[in-house]
This record gives structure tokens, sequence and C-alpha cells, in this order.
């Protein structure tokens, strides 16, 4: 049989990852608490899919692995200044977020004909509230056409850890397992819906569920980059966190973020105990509100556009306003306003703990906003707007 002539696996990722492997573990054990458990698994073609909780999901994932990872990444992990090291060191696979990028999925066959394991973290964005963020089928088809074993992963206690919208890591349990694998002969019995609904179900994670404690003096602060909206009086931006407390400056509701993860008292007249059942609340409030003519926005923020493997271009000076409504997304600034229509704008996803990006005529354009900045609600105003203009037509 002739070898497969290998452009993408190399054996410096070996290298590179088994010493990641040796250093990190330690280090993981130490900040986060994190055990891995062995995969117990041989070298090979693998797709692997896990839920996604923390920055550091893909090195605490491979600590259960003998062999090295080609992970999915997304576009801000190549406009850093040492974006071409990474590239050289453990080759990720570029894959724009919120959009189908073909160039991930041909990249994704080849890693799995040279014999490689492809990571993929399918909700293509980690945590806010603590539930499963949405997924789409598409997983499920490449799945089934790459024939390789399919390797379910849980990262559970992350969201106690180091809750995304946080500052301060918590003191908990973290850990992480192969909770199922596909072989190829089961995956192909299975129809995408079928095996859709099953990777749903194994990757849906709920860490307020676990009755572990984590403990943190500061657990609540900046609890309103998730929490947008008070349920009470319905302002918007007026939640404001201190230590383990959060509160809205409109109306004076109070409430305290427990260390088992629950909201104490239940909060506003809907009687919010968890912070996934405020967020689910407020993401369809906020869009009807939008409907009928509000508009939400911030001051004080940084546009960008954001360009692979060379560093972000600032578009505006001074004080930068971005607003969104029905029918555009819009920043204003010293030098003039400009206004992306909403029908223009490809996608657009939540990066890291305050920042935006969205995708308008081939460009990645970027909002960052001040250390309170909530950029989800943006991502809730657009995506709900979308999938209430496809279900009019």
């Amino acid at each position: 049989m002739k070898a497969v002539k290998k452009t993408w696996v190399k054996k410096r990722h070996r290298r590179v990852f088994a010493f990641l492997r040796f250093a990190m573990r330690g280090g993981c054990k130490l900040k986060y608490n994190y055990t891995a458990k062995p995969a117990g698994l041989p070298a090979g073609p693998y797709l692997i899919l896990s839920n996604h909780q923390t920055t550091m999901d893909p090195f605490l994932l491979s600590l259960s692995f003998k062999f090295q990872i080609y992970f999915f990444a997304s576009d801000d992990i190549f406009n850093l200044k040492v974006s071409p090291l990474i590239n050289y060191l453990v080759a990720p696979i570029p894959k724009s977020k919120s959009i189908a990028d073909l160039n991930a999925v041909i990249s994704a066959f080849r890693v799995l004909k040279e014999g490689g394991a492809v990571g993929i973290f399918p909700e293509g964005n980690r945590t806010v509230s603590g539930r499963q963020w949405e997924m789409t089928d598409a997983v499920a088809k490449l799945a089934k056409a790459v024939k390789v074993p399919l390797v379910l992963y849980n990262l559970c206690g992350g969201y106690g850890t180091d809750p995304r919208w946080g500052h301060k890591i918590r003191k908990g349990s973290f850990y992480g397992y192969v909770k199922r694998i596909i072989q190829p002969e089961e995956l192909k019995a299975l129809s995408e819906q079928e095996l859709f609904g099953i990777i749903k179900s194994e990757l849906d994670v709920d860490d307020t569920v676990s009755g572990i404690k984590y403990k943190s003096r500061k657990r609540a602060e900046f609890i309103e980059r998730a929490l947008y909206m008070c349920p009470e009086c319905g302002a918007v931006s007026s939640i404001r966190s201190e230590r383990k407390e959060f509160f809205c400056t409109k109306c004076g509701l109070k409430a305290e973020y427990t260390e088992d993860l629950k909201i104490s008292p239940a909060a506003g007249k809907q009687k919010f105990g968890r912070i996934y059942e405020w967020y689910e609340w407020e993401r369809a409030e906020i869009v009807n509100r939008v409907r009928d003519g509000e508009t939400i926005g911030d001051e004080n923020v940084l546009f960008r556009e954001s360009i692979k493997f060379k560093r972000k271009k600032k578009l505006m000076d001074g004080k930068v306003k971005v607003s969104i409504n029905s029918s555009a997304l819009t920043v204003c600034g010293r030098t003039g306003e400009i206004s992306f229509p909403l029908d223009e704008i490809t996608a657009l996803t939540m990066v890291g703990k305050k920042k935006f990006n969205f995708y308008h005529n081939g460009r990645i354009l970027q909002i960052k906003g001040d250390k309170r900045f909530c950029a989800i609600k943006y991502v809730h105003i657009f995506e709900g707007l979308r999938k209430a203009a496809k279900n009019k037509k």
C-alpha cells in the first residue's frame, strides 16, 4: 500500500504535545484542580468532540490522550504575535466562528487521512450560561463522512471553576473523561439526525446539579457579562456585581451567586435560581424589544478589523459607540458613523469575555468593550432577529 504523504501531521507535533502534556499536567492540577482520566486509546485517526467550558479546554482534553490532537481554532488565534509559532508547533485548523468553513472541513479530512486525530468543540463557543451553546447538525454530517471512530468527551466542573463571564478562578472540582466511543460501523447505521441527537445529549453538561461547591470571595464579579437585563424592572445593562453579590442599579434587585452555582434568593418576578434560566429569558425578551423598535448600545468600545496572521487594525479613534436595532449594527466615533445592515452581516459571534466579531463583505470586524461589557446581548439580538426573519418566510 502506498504511504500517504504527510503535509499536515508532523513528527514535531507529537514531540510538542508530549512535552506539553508533561509540563502542563501539574500546573493544571495546581491552578484548576483538574484531573484527566486516561482514554486508553492507541494513536490513530479519531474525531474527538467535546463540550466547551474554558479557554484551556484543548490543553485539558489533551491530557487524556497519548497522541497529538489537531483542534479547530478560531480567527483570533491567528492574529496574535505568536501565531506563526503556534502554527509551526501544533498546527491548529483555522475555522471562522459561527459560519460554514469548507476549508476547515477539507483540512480535517487531510489530517485524518494522514492518521492524525481531529478535535472539535461543536458548540463553536465556550458556554456563557453554563448550558450547551447551540450547535448545528453539520458536526453529525462530518462524523458520518470521515469514517473514523467518534470519541465523545466530557469536561465537567469547568463552568464552576472558571466561568466565561468571571474574573477569578474558583476552588472546586474539574475533570475530563471519554464519555462514549462510537465505531464507524455503528455510525454507518445511524441517521444524521439520530447521531446529532446522541452528540447533543452526550455532550450536555450541567455543573449546577453536581452538588460540588466552588469557593471564591469574588465569585459573582462580572456576572453582568452574562446577565444584562433585570427580571424585575426590565432595565438593560443595569446589573452590577461586587464580590459574591450582584444587583440592579435601577430597581435595587439584589442576589447572591452561591458556591453551588445558584442564585439566592431566586431573582425577579420569574424567580430565576440558575444563571441559564435567567439567560434564556433575557435572550427571548431582548429580541422582542428590539423588534418593537428599541435600540441597544454601549459606549467606549474599540472598533477593529481582525486579519489572520496580522495584528488587529484599529478602525476608529476617540470614544466609539456601538448600537444595534432591528435593521443595522452601527458604529459611531469622532471620524463619523458606519452602519452595517444586518442582512449584510454573515454572522456575529462572541469572542473571549468582552468582544464580539461580525463578518461583513469578507472582512472580520471586531467590537471590544471595557471590563463590564456584555457582548452576548448583541449575539442574542442578531441571532434572534435572523431566526424570526427565517420563520416569517
